[in-house]
């Protein structure tokens, strides 16, 4: 009797063989056991993972693609790793994050500025299978690409390879001073360097780097997107998913405002105007004091306009400048390959904490506010503004705007921060692009925590912000109650199957239906200059054509 110990990370398991097959085994166990690659900069030791599934695959947690940005580094484009002797253990995932406020109490600064890792997990590492590469949300403020908030369990079990990375965040990844000491758009810079690490490394991890789907959702979903307008990042990837944020999101653009900046520095003690010396000397300033007082910011009305405290900017000014033109202008020239775009239908859900006082109590003043942003959006005069207010209190108050419509106010302002933009997006691009543009709708309610619940009570139902996150990953830290994945035969086992699915097929093949099965039994077409069509992914997908939306005929 031969005894053979297997290590899984996390998990640990003893296998006995009496027999020949053994000495197959064990070959196979040099390798996938403790599983060894080697990138440019040295060797990596990865692990098994065992899958929430029950079945297994290789991983390789925190990978480093980039030199510490700390120190001199701060503010600065990524650098080159420095390259390490032996082998590098990224056996096991320790959360690393850039530096940023807890979200839920205690409130306080956890991450580290050493924070450019990424991570990689395929089941096996001799083929060229298609790479996914996530690219996380949370405000340009918060959030990681680390095994420990989502696994990829779901997706790896579609044979892809998946890559999630970090990439600096706050003013450390957006700080924008008007000058070439600080352009902004440091945190897309990473971005790109990331990309550019799984073009030069991804194949010795069995994955195809000629076919590279970057996704991301929210602020991921913007990151991605300004990815495919980019000058830099083109040829980078090969087609691009965006759920819940683009650049023409009201939120989204043109956050990181010099003015901002220099606020920020006189918040921390400086007055001066130079932004040379406005840099040296916040690399002077402990991290964690400048997270805190990041928060300081916005002014009042700032506030009460829902905008982010930083951003995506155009960075002209900049040496190595990856938005250099107007959004407007690079939005003509972007990088024509497929795409997959669309929302949820109740996303305003997630936000509502901050807004509720404002419904229940002075509904038609901020009902105005945003249908002035929504006439921003078609640069409308006075009197095409109040007749869009008028079309507004008919299309989604019926007639009358007041305090007991608070489902129809969640709709209304989903449309006005994410719904519009992604309806406009599409009518756009299919008209300047021969690439296909796949439109949906999220709208399934099922039983699966995720980031709302943690946030709010939801007061309605609907499918709030970034809600399929639940079934595209495994959020372990909403899975404490609940560790076991979706069971079989339930519905939120099919959304699980279905999304899965029509993401990893998009990857592979550049089409999310190629063919139907029991979880996906309908055809996605293509968006048109003729039709609108888009996928309504509810207890089960439909397709249907969109109707005019209220700024159609503005």
């Amino acid at each position: 009797m031969i005894t053979v110990r297997i290590r899984f990370a996390p998990y640990t398991k003893t296998l006995r063989r009496g027999h020949w097959t053994v000495v197959k085994f064990v070959r196979a166990w040099s390798t996938m056991n403790e599983p060894i690659v080697t990138v440019k900069q040295g060797k990596l030791r990865g692990a098994v993972q065992k899958s929430v599934f029950g079945s297994s695959f290789i991983a390789f947690h925190e990978i480093p693609f980039a030199a510490p940005p700390i120190g001199e580094l701060r503010f600065k484009d990524p650098q080159p790793p420095t390259p390490w002797t032996g082998i590098k253990d990224t056996a096991e995932a320790h959360g690393i994050r850039g530096p940023q406020l807890r979200e839920v109490p205690p409130i306080d600064v956890v991450g580290q500025e050493d924070c450019l890792y990424l991570n990689v997990y395929t089941n096996s590492l001799s083929e060229r299978k298609p790479v996914m590469f996530w690219i996380h949300g949370g405000s340009f403020l918060i959030g990681t690409g680390s095994f420990v908030d989502k696994r990829p369990d779901y997706l790896v079990a579609k044979d892809v390879v998946v890559v999630s990375t970090n990439y600096r965040l706050g003013a450390f990844g957006f700080l924008n001073l008007g000058h070439k000491a600080a352009p902004g758009n440091q945190g897309l810079k990473d971005l790109i360097a990331a990309l550019e690490w799984v073009k030069e490394n991804i194949a010795n991890f069995g994955g195809d780097p000629n076919n590279v789907t970057i996704f991301g959702a929210s602020v991921g979903g913007t990151l991605a997107h300004a990815l495919a307008i980019s000058p830099r990042a083109q040829g980078l990837f090969h087609k691009a998913i965006m759920q819940s944020g683009l650049l023409t999101c009201p939120w989204s653009w043109n956050q990181s405002k010099p003015e901002r900046g220099f606020r920020l520095a006189k918040i921390l003690g400086t007055d001066s105007t130079d932004p040379e010396e406005v840099v040296r000397y916040l690399r002077t300033i402990d991290a964690n004091d400048i997270v805190m007082a990041l928060e300081g910011v916005l002014t009042q009305q700032e506030k009460k306009d829902f905008a982010l405290t930083i951003g995506l900017n155009t960075d002209d000014m900049a040496e190595n400048p990856v938005l250099p033109f107007p959004m407007e202008e690079m939005a003509t020239k972007e990088a024509c390959v497929p795409v997959i775009v669309g929302y949820t239908s109740h996303e305003f859900l997630m936000f509502i904490r901050g807004i509720s006082e404002a419904i229940t109590k002075k509904p038609n003043e901020l009902i105005t506010s945003q249908v002035k942003k929504l006439a921003s959006l078609k640069d409308l005069g006075p009197e095409e503004t109040k007749k869009l207010l008028k079309a507004v209190e008919m299309t989604y108050f019926d007639g009358e705007i007041g305090p007991e419509k608070l489902e129809q106010a969640v709709r209304f302002l989903s449309d006005v921060y994410f719904g519009i933009s992604a309806k406009l997006y599409v009518e756009d691009r299919v008209k300047r692009t021969s690439a296909p543009t796949y439109f949906y709708i999220y709208t399934y309610v099922g039983t699966q925590k995720t980031h709302t619940d943690i946030l709010v009570d939801r007061v309605i139902k609907g499918a709030s912000h970034v809600d399929e996150m639940a079934y595209l990953f495994y959020l372990g830290p909403l899975k404490l109650e609940d560790p076991e994945p979706p069971a079989l035969g339930t519905k939120d086992r099919a959304t699980l199957e279905r999304l899965t699915r029509m993401w990893s097929n998009f990857g592979k093949t550049g089409n999310p239906t190629p063919c139907i099965d029991e979880y996906v039994k309908v055809v996605w077409e293509p968006a048109t200059k003729d039709k609108i069509k888009y996928l309504d992914i509810g207890d089960e997908p439909v397709l249907l054509c969109m109707e005019s939306h209220i700024l159609s005929s503005n």
